[in-house]
């Protein structure tokens, strides 16, 4: 728990992006979503490429920490001077997701496994 488990990258175009990371790392690919597909070196799960109009600077890659209780993460967060909405999505397959911010406005993307 409290681990590093997803690197997300915002790409314009995920074929042009999906070949400059396999031909960088050797990562292997497969689809996730229709805007999404996932990397990782074997049956070892790195991140994922998601299709965006625009890319925000500061805001790509974004990290995603593995949390045991979405709702109580959120919650410290906010008692410990950080901020977080609270409201989760869900992740296909995976559990549910939300993003929370650091007292600097940094964000850090959490996600509870099911």
């Amino acid at each position: 728990m409290n681990t590093l488990c997803h690197v997300e990258f915002q790409v314009t175009d995920v074929t042009r992006s999906q070949a400059f990371y396999e031909a960088m790392f050797g990562w292997t690919f497969r689809q996730f979503t229709p805007d999404m597909v996932v990397f990782g070196i074997g049956d070892e799960h790195i991140g994922g490429l998601i299709r965006s109009d625009e890319i925000e600077l500061g805001n790509s890659p974004s990290l995603w920490f593995k949390v045991a209780d979405l709702d109580a993460s959120v919650q410290t967060a906010r008692t410990s001077g950080g901020a977080g909405s609270g409201e989760k999505s869900e992740v296909p397959g995976v559990g549910y997701s939300t993003v929370v911010t650091d007292p600097d406005g940094n964000s850090v993307g959490l996600v509870q496994y099911v």
